[in-house]
């Protein structure tokens, strides 16, 4: 399976985002969203196998406790974060069909491309401040130890590299570039 982890903020962006995923029955989109806002009567939300919806008690912009209880539900194959202001990249699926033939277990970067189609990030090992949500694609198995970090730690404030660090710190500082892109940024 491909899990597609996306906390949800921008409920209007919501369709836009869901018609980019592909339809296929070895995807599950995986929607976070806080109780304090109602969740939008949107017809592509019901009776959707492909889609799981999870209620969080936290702020709505708690994407923290969002992303966290999603990625604690992943116990099989892949996943990848897709924030609510873009859309899911074409090559993010064909990475994942590659790392099943290959039994991948690890963690993938590639580059990401931003609204205007030019290269945003390279694809290379965590950097702070070059590397982001949107830009990898990692086996589950990391999940039992890494956590989407509620902190900053001093003098780091970029928690998209704290997280990606996590696992590439799991996978034994080792990890798989693609000099391709896999992810859009802030595409809506």
């Amino acid at each position: 399976m491909l899990h597609i982890v996306t906390p949800l903020y921008r409920f209007n962006l919501l369709e836009q985002v869901y018609n980019s995923i592909p339809i296929n029955d070895d995807i599950i989109w995986h929607i976070s969203y806080s109780t304090k806002r109602e969740l939008p009567n949107l017809p592509f939300l019901k009776n959707n196998s492909q889609i799981k919806i999870y209620p969080v008690d936290c702020e709505d912009s708690d994407t923290t406790s969002k992303r966290n209880n999603i990625l604690s539900k992943i116990k099989d194959g892949y996943f990848c974060f897709l924030d609510d202001d873009t859309i899911f990249h074409e090559n993010m699926y064909m990475k994942y069909l590659e790392c099943v033939e290959h039994n991948f277990r690890g963690m993938l970067i590639g580059e990401q491309i931003d609204k205007d189609g030019k290269l945003r990030l390279i694809a290379s090992k965590p950097v702070y401040g070059r590397i982001d949500t949107g830009n990898v694609i990692s086996h589950h198995s990391c999940l039992v130890d890494c956590k989407w970090p509620k902190e900053h730690i001093p003098g780091v404030n970029h928690k998209d590299f704290l997280f990606w660090n996590l696992v590439f710190e799991f996978y034994g500082k080792k990890c798989g570039i693609w000099n391709q892109p896999i992810s859009y940024y802030n595409r809506l």
